[in-house]
């Protein structure tokens, strides 16, 4: 696998995380929520391109900014099945009423897990309770989780489509597959790992005592 670098954004009124990840002259952009020409700006400054934007899920402030950069870049956009019709149709959404632009472009939608083959080979793995259609995306040790795990806390399941029980064993599935150090890369907030949220995340805690729980 070709080394990478990960660098993050913080952007719009809800501050949300968009990543870049850098390889080889190339760029996946994660969840570019606002401010294209701020993330268009970073290209220049990694001096590399975008090859393709993946979308954790289909929440206004993960992708306000995609139809900005598509336009620009032609870059394919991956997301969720389930979260398709919140970025190609947002005034359809749970969030209905903000000023979204919908996606023109046609996205790739994703179902069940799949490898994308880009500039570094992506783990897509469904991660519902968010939104029907959360992924989170894989890369040697990375994590890139959208909204589904915060440092101390979890996403909200209040919107449409959420589940706690879902969000909760997505989750837990994460912590048993992956090794404790893997870094996670949260949709808000700093990032933080799977074994420090085991160890002090108080949503986790029946984890602790039953590595197979399940809600």
């Amino acid at each position: 696998m070709p080394s990478f670098d990960v660098f993050m954004l913080t952007l719009g009124p809800l501050q949300a995380n968009c990543f870049l990840l850098v390889a080889d002259g190339a760029v996946l952009v994660i969840d570019p929520g606002d401010e294209a020409d701020v993330v268009a700006a970073a290209f220049d400054e990694v001096r590399a391109q975008p090859q393709a934007i993946l979308l954790t899920h289909g929440h206004f402030d993960h992708f306000g900014a995609v139809d900005r950069l598509v336009r620009r870049f032609a870059a394919p956009v991956y997301v969720g099945a389930a979260d398709g019709p919140q970025i190609t149709e947002p005034d359809r959404g749970p969030l209905a009423g903000f000023p979204i632009d919908a996606v023109s472009a046609d996205p790739v939608l994703l179902e069940g897990e799949r490898t994308l083959e880009l500039v570094v080979p992506v783990t897509a793995i469904p991660t519902p309770g968010h939104s029907p259609g959360s992924y989170t995306f894989a890369v040697e040790g990375h994590l890139f989780s959208g909204d589904l795990l915060f440092q101390g806390s979890v996403g909200r399941t209040d919107l449409p489509g959420g589940s706690t029980d879902e969000l909760l064993n997505s989750i837990a599935a994460l912590v048993r597959r992956f090794p404790p150090d893997t870094l996670v890369h949260c949709g808000h907030g700093p990032d933080t790992s799977l074994g420090r949220e085991l160890a002090v995340n108080p949503f986790l805690a029946p984890l602790r005592y039953d590595p197979e729980h399940r809600w």
